[in-house]
């Protein structure tokens, strides 16, 4: 039988005895549970980079899978406690928009985390990951339906994220974040464009490839990531570096007159 999975996604850091905390209750409440750091590296309080790392990783893990995320600005606030089901996966965290990407997904579900009994005593006002989140997600990943943990609500905080601007030739996005390797990430899908495109980020032109080897070394390139978006990067080097900047950057595709 396999063991449970919760993945932990914060933006504790990677050193913080904050995640072992997250771990200890987790533990504490289900000894069999298959932990999973998602990421503790997202930058404080980036709820967009969050939603980012979330929307490359979390809908490769199986499903009955829970998704603990903890970037909390409001804790304390009277912003509400959540979890959310969508394509078979749980996702856990504050409702400030870090689980809008699981909720765009058709047929998603959403509760408020009203049932106290399930939560962790004293509950502190500044630690709810350890205290509401992880205990409720324990209980998810043991069993317990998403009913069985909340209330059903109808307006939660939705995505983050920007939307792509679509017309006639031309779709218009940006640059969402920056990975270790200083490749750029954006909103774009890869699939609503190809090599009949112009591409320019920033106002720098990008080169089409089809893969990092493929490309010589020194100009912007434009690629499918493997997260199924636009990518921006340069071979051996890195595009963030290039361009001084790992977010917020325009992103403009233009159809070509021969594409």
């Amino acid at each position: 039988m396999r063991r449970p999975i919760v993945t932990l996604t914060t933006d504790f850091g990677v050193s913080s005895p904050y995640v072992a905390e997250l771990k200890a209750v987790l533990l504490a409440a289900q000894p069999e549970l298959n932990l999973v750091d998602l990421t503790h590296a997202i930058p404080a309080r980036s709820i967009r980079a969050a939603e980012v790392a979330l929307r490359s990783a979390a809908f490769t893990f199986p499903i009955g899978t829970v998704h603990l995320v903890v970037v909390d600005p409001g804790v304390g606030t009277t912003r509400r406690p959540i979890a959310v089901a969508a394509r078979g996966l749980i996702f856990v965290g504050p409702d400030n928009g870090v689980l809008g990407r699981a909720l765009l997904e058709p047929g998603a579900r959403a509760v408020v985390l009203d049932r106290k009994a399930l939560w962790r005593e004293p509950l502190s006002s500044t630690f709810h990951g350890r205290d509401l989140f992880a205990p409720v997600a324990a209980e998810l990943a043991c069993g317990l339906a998403l009913e069985d943990v909340g209330s059903a609500i109808a307006d939660p905080i939705p995505s983050t994220l920007p939307v792509v601007e679509r017309g006639p030739g031309r779709v218009r996005g940006e640059v969402l974040a920056a990975d270790d390797f200083g490749n750029l990430t954006s909103n774009i899908p890869a699939a609503e464009v190809d090599r009949g495109w112009r591409v320019t980020v920033g106002g720098s032109a990008a080169t089409w490839c089809r893969t990092y080897g493929d490309a010589e070394r020194g100009p912007l390139l434009c690629l499918a990531g493997s997260d199924g978006y636009l990518e921006i990067a340069i071979a051996e080097g890195s595009a963030a570096a290039r361009l001084g900047a790992t977010a917020g950057l325009p992103l403009v595709c233009e159809r070509s007159e021969r594409g």
